[in-house]
């Protein structure tokens, strides 16, 4: 029997327990997803409780059976069961089981993912550097920042929450941007709104910031649209919240941010992320990949880099989810290099 013949068999969620070194901290993933076919096993971790839990009761069942190399099928088959509730946390969890298949399909043709992706995948990916927990406005942020600039990032990111203080906001932007002696990109994380941001669009210069994410809390054609017309200087980013590929593709085209910044677990997993990919490079937008799924995403930059820019390195919670795996992926001089093994070429420490 090929590969190509070879279904799925099992799928489970396993809690991590005592396998993850150290102690959980609250915000901590807990749980892996593992897909068995034919004796081999792949897994992706850690997986957050709720979207583990839709796994475990529905969407894992759907998956049994299933052919291992027809992702495109099994994607239309768990977006089909999910239905009208497919966003969000459906969304998530056929993300993390997607990413799970993909890391059992590397293992049993005894390849990278990306090496599935791509005939010629890059050794290196470069990624950029973000901390979105550190209070900018205390006393240790301007060592933090050079710190973290010193490192070799292609770039950093920072919190750049919203207030009632425009001048002060954008202050904020460029007194980190001098700190580090480059243009950083600010995260809003969804704080601002549609007044603010046409009072801060002025006030943000060009050889400070290179894009505002997440400006808004909702991620849709019609706020963005509204966005563009009331701030249409502000350099944008968004996509982690987009809540299907449809949509993104009609955001890319109308709203032409300055970046895509897809997730692949929280979006649908690598084989949705084919498609976010295509349209954001249509678009003409460059794709910085969001760090909440580092080890997919750094395989998927390494099969499309003439699509992906960079990937996200959360400095402060990367570390914290490595340790759920048997080894580490580490940036050096603002580039990581794409694990050598099979699948995605970590093991879970499940």
């Amino acid at each position: 029997m090929g590969l190509a013949d070879v279904a799925i068999d099992r799928v489970r969620v396993v809690g991590l327990g005592d396998r993850v070194v150290g102690p959980y901290e609250k915000g901590d993933s807990r749980y892996a997803v593992v897909v068995e076919a034919a004796g081999v096993t792949g897994a992706f971790g850690p997986v957050d409780e709720l979207p583990a839990a839709l796994v475990a009761t529905s969407l894992g069942q759907v998956a049994v059976k299933h052919l291992v190399a027809d992702h495109e099928g099994l994607l239309r088959r768990l977006f089909t069961v999910l239905g009208p509730h497919g966003a969000g946390l459906g969304r998530w969890a056929v993300g993390a089981l997607d990413c799970a298949v993909w890391d059992l399909h590397g293992r049993l043709a005894g390849r990278a993912v990306a090496a599935l992706l791509s005939d010629r995948p890059a050794a290196r990916v470069p990624v950029y550097a973000s901390w979105l927990s550190l209070d900018l406005l205390s006393g240790p942020a301007v060592d933090a920042v050079k710190r973290t600039v010193g490192e070799g990032f292609a770039f950093t990111k920072w919190s750049l929450k919203g207030g009632d203080d425009a001048h002060k906001i954008a202050a904020v932007a460029g007194q980190v941007a001098a700190w580090a002696g480059q243009r950083v990109a600010v995260d809003a994380l969804g704080t601002w709104d549609h007044a603010l941001a046409a009072e801060i669009a002025p006030l943000l210069s060009a050889d400070a910031v290179l894009w505002v994410e997440d400006p808004l809390p909702r991620t849709d054609r019609a706020a963005y649209t509204e966005l563009r017309e009331r701030a249409a200087t502000l350099p944008v980013a968004f996509g982690e919240r987009v809540p299907h590929a449809e949509e993104a593709a009609a955001l890319l085209e109308h709203c032409q941010p300055t970046a895509f910044t897809y997730d692949v677990a929280w979006c649908g997993g690598i084989t949705e992320a084919r498609t976010w990919l295509a349209a954001a490079y249509d678009a003409a937008v460059p794709v910085h990949l969001h760090g909440r799924a580092f080890l997919p995403a750094v395989h998927l930059a390494a099969a499309f880099p003439h699509v992906v820019a960079a990937v996200e390195y959360q400095v402060v919670w990367e570390p914290r989810r490595q340790r759920a795996l048997d080894d580490t992926l580490e940036p050096d001089d603002g580039h990581v290099l794409l694990p050598g093994g099979p699948g995605l070429g970590l093991e879970v420490r499940w």
